[in-house]
């Protein structure tokens, strides 16, 4: 085993632009740690496996997932009690009658939208105690609990803070007493910025380090090889390290059975951790990341098997993989032989399944958040059927193609990969690719089409910007006769509409330098309460676009104005409208209709 893990550890560092990992096995009562490469940003520093931090991104919500069951073993809260009557500190918005309950935090399906603002900040400083993180900027409640998985560190925040209320200790101080002590896990903290994440001499790690989590719950662990491999002990032998007992063996068998699953055929959700079947051999994992680190932690029950990697460097995840692939090779291997699939025929529905499909993280936000979503994560899923009947995915560079195996049910040609649509009302609304969600848009809700849509129209609405104030100039300086009063007034009107856009444009950009220039948190993780109020700018201009629209509409009914008048005057106020469409397609107005 220590040459299976030698050798991967020793190439994966080799062929990726990565300083250091450590590694931990744990098999039946064998136990491997290692660590190769040099500490974060401390070249002269070796990885130590007993000693050297690292940072696990969301692998910190194992920690917490564990506590949380904790609290269920000692009797404080059943998995299925809503929430909100232990909450003390947030207060959840009642949006459906169902409640909100710890099951449905352990498995992403309270129904929030995904939260990313107040998730991390640039400095320790900025960190906020964790009742404050999650009690501001609440997410809304974009469906009934328990209905759709949609992962978010939200949740796992907000379990961190329940634990707090019922336990009636800090976050950090009911895991420290309860699951590192008892485990022995010495090295192991959610402190923002422990100095031996960067032991080199002479450098700390404010001076290196411009992430940290604000929902420590969620991503805030540093921990060492050799302390998660306590805790893959603990998951594997029912809860006992060494004699000390941190939870039942009924609760460990509980966390690892499925909780979740939008269907049989698919991998669903153990409490807190993600199934994951290869071949015959069933998993439970979870991995993490946060910049310059990526991670895995993964058990196999059923073999009395775990193991935990980290690495960090610009590379960092592609060499955890490496490392990660070489030991599943070892512990559940795939035989990847199998013959492929082949369709019987064009799959039912086959036109209602086409087209674009984006995730739900971004058409389900109802937050200003929703078009850093769409831009920045994510890219949607392009459906077709081809001519012998597979059903065809593109994402990005990636092609699959599927065949149907039951109604709204695909699986891959080739790997035991499954994809479901879902429907409502009689139409075909989702593709659930495993456990990740998208929802069918619209041709006209495509990026592509939506950016040619900004440029036509902007040209236009820039035709009336300029031409109008142009015009008029035009005939003072030559004498010509000026319009009508009524053509005046609505020119005007929609000039309103139309500065509304720009001023909106302009204010953005300069409120957004003004604060990054700040000494404060980022804009996009904490942006000041007053901000909302920039939104308001392009509302008003709404309003005037909306009386432009009633001008262009009474020109017309009363035959008014001359016909190219008319007909230029309708393009623009046109043309501005769909500019504010697109604003209030990515909730960019004060007044929100998601």
């Amino acid at each position: 085993m220590d040459t299976l893990i030698d050798d991967a550890a020793t190439r994966a560092l080799a062929d990726h632009d990565a300083g250091g990992l450590t590694v931990a096995v744990v098999d039946g009562d064998e136990v491997h740690t290692s660590g190769y490469g040099h500490a974060f940003r401390s070249e002269d520093v070796p990885v130590r496996a007993d000693e050297t931090l690292f940072r696990v991104g969301s692998v910190s919500k194992v920690a917490t997932w564990t506590a949380a069951m904790q609290v269920v073993d000692r009797g404080d809260i059943t998995p299925d009690a809503p929430v909100d009557d232990h909450l003390e500190t947030v207060d959840l918005p009642e949006t459906y009658d169902e409640p909100i309950t710890l099951e449905h935090l352990a498995t992403h399906t309270p129904g929030f939208e995904v939260r990313g603002r107040g998730d991390s900040a640039r400095k320790p400083e900025y960190i906020r105690p964790l009742a404050e993180s999650v009690s501001t900027d609440v997410p809304a409640r974009v469906r009934p609990p328990g209905e759709l998985h949609q992962y978010t560190n939200y949740a796992a925040a907000l379990t961190g803070q329940l634990i707090a209320d019922i336990s009636g200790q800090r976050f950090g101080s009911f895991v420290t007493d309860n699951v590192f002590a008892p485990l022995g896990m010495s090295n192991s903290t959610f402190q923002p910025a422990p100095p031996d994440l960067v032991p080199a001499e002479g450098r700390a790690v404010e001076d290196v380090v411009s992430f940290y989590s604000d929902v420590s719950p969620a991503s805030g662990l540093h921990t060492t090889g050799k302390d998660m491999a306590r805790l893959l002990q603990a998951h594997l032998h029912s809860g006992v390290v060494d004699g000390e007992r941190i939870l039942s063996e009924s609760a460990v068998d509980s966390m690892h059975q499925q909780w979740f699953t939008p269907h049989e055929r698919v991998d669903g959700m153990a409490f807190g951790f993600f199934e994951r079947s290869r071949g015959d051999t069933r998993l439970v994992r979870h991995g993490g990341s946060v910049p310059q680190f990526a991670t895995e932690f993964a058990l196999i029950p059923e073999e009395d098997v775990g193991l935990f990697v980290v690495a960090h460097g610009n590379e960092a995840s592609s060499a955890k993989q490496e490392v990660v692939d070489a030991l599943l090779d070892q512990f559940a291997p795939v035989d990847s032989s199998g013959a492929q699939r082949t369709p019987d025929g064009i799959p039912e529905r086959a036109d209602e399944l086409e087209g674009r499909y984006r995730s739900v993280n971004t058409t389900d936000t109802v937050s200003a958040e929703k078009l850093v979503y769409g831009l920045l994560t994510g890219q949607p899923v392009d459906v077709r059927i081809a001519d012998d009947g597979r059903l065809v995915t593109e994402q990005g560079d990636r092609t699959d193609e599927w065949v149907e195996v039951e109604p709204l049910v695909f699986e891959h040609v080739e790997s035991s990969s499954t994809l479901l649509f879902r429907e409502a009302d009689g139409d075909v609304t989702h593709l659930l690719s495993g456990l990740s969600a998208y929802e069918q848009i619209g041709y006209h809700e495509q990026l592509s089409v939506q950016g040619w849509l900004t440029v036509a129209a902007s040209v236009i609405a820039l035709t009336g910007l300029v031409g109008w104030p142009a015009g008029r100039g035009w005939r003072w300086y030559r004498g010509g006769e000026s319009p009508p009063q009524s053509v005046t007034r609505a020119r005007w009107v929609a000039g309103a509409g139309l500065a509304g856009l720009l001023l909106f444009v302009l204010v953005f950009i300069g409120v957004s330098v003004a604060v990054t220039s700040m000494d404060r948190p980022t804009l996009f993780n904490r942006p000041p309460a007053w901000f909302e109020v920039v939104f308001v700018v392009p509302t008003l201009g709404v309003l005037a676009t909306v009386g432009a629209v009633g001008y262009a509409a009474r020109a017309w009914l009363r035959d008014d104005w001359s016909l190219v008048t008319r007909v230029h005057y309708s393009a623009v106020v046109g043309a501005t409208s769909v500019l504010y469409w697109l604003l209030q397609y990515w909730n960019l107005l004060w007044i929100r209709m998601g």
